[in-house]
């Protein structure tokens, strides 16, 4: 089962910046869940608000600065303000320190909101200059950015983000063509976890906190689990394959 670090070990560190990542796979992360997003000057980086105002000591959106100006704001965390490794990271900075082939890398294209022209073609571009297909999962709650990926190369692993319940979620995900569902868990069963192993489809859920929904999934046999506590999950995990 795959530790996803969502937007890196994100309950310590500032989230989705190259500190957060690097600290969540020292935690013990299988992989690293991160968020992408394009710049005025049509920049791949990694943010997961629209909006750089929750995260960042700032105003507006992404796509609105280029990525210059991005590189100023200093994180909200103050302990962090000085710190070069929380800044808005560029996507190929992060891909430039997923140096392990064990470490699996979600990268979410943040398109359900603001459709970014290109976006598809520019991250499958990019995790193939750096030869981290094999790595890589790309999802999306816009289901069709997701079509868009398969278009370009159905040999992606690919995710579908959903938060509201689909009637017959895993045939439609058969059908779309991906090879995962991410659901929230609140819509998760062990009936649906049966159903997607019988039907070659990928279960990770997300966001896993609890120190029980850990358990019972990692015993329901999902194949991964996005968690703002990878350290948490990495001694459950191990506690229960002992």
């Amino acid at each position: 089962m795959i530790n996803f670090a969502h937007r890196g070990a994100s309950k310590y560190y500032p989230e989705n910046t190259i500190l957060s990542i690097k600290e969540g796979i020292k935690a013990g992360a299988s992989g690293v869940e991160l968020d992408v997003h394009k710049t005025k000057d049509n920049k791949l980086v990694v943010i997961h608000d629209e909006d750089i105002e929750r995260t960042f000591k700032g105003k507006g959106l992404v796509k609105d600065y280029t990525l210059r100006q991005l590189k100023e704001f200093k994180p909200r965390n103050t302990v962090f303000h000085d710190n070069l490794e929380c800044k808005i990271p560029t996507l190929e900075e992060i891909l430039d320190i997923i140096k392990d082939p064990n470490v699996k890398l979600n990268i979410e294209l943040k398109t359900d909101i603001i459709q970014y022209d290109n976006i598809e073609k520019d991250v499958i571009d990019l995790v193939n200059k750096y030869g981290l297909k094999e790595q890589v999962i790309l999802s999306s709650f816009n289901h069709e950015s997701i079509r868009k990926v398969i278009e370009i190369d159905n040999t992606f692993e690919t995710g579908l983000l959903y938060e509201k319940e689909i009637e017959d979620v895993v045939n439609y995900a058969k059908a779309f063509g991906a090879t995962a569902i991410h659901p929230d868990i609140r819509l998760v069963s062990e009936e649906l976890i049966k159903e997607a192993k019988e039907k070659d489809i990928k279960v990770n859920i997300y966001t896993v906190n609890s120190p029980i929904h850990m358990r019972i999934l990692i015993n329901a046999g999902v194949d991964g689990l996005f968690t703002d506590y990878p350290d948490l999950l990495n001694e459950i995990m191990t506690e229960v394959n002992e």
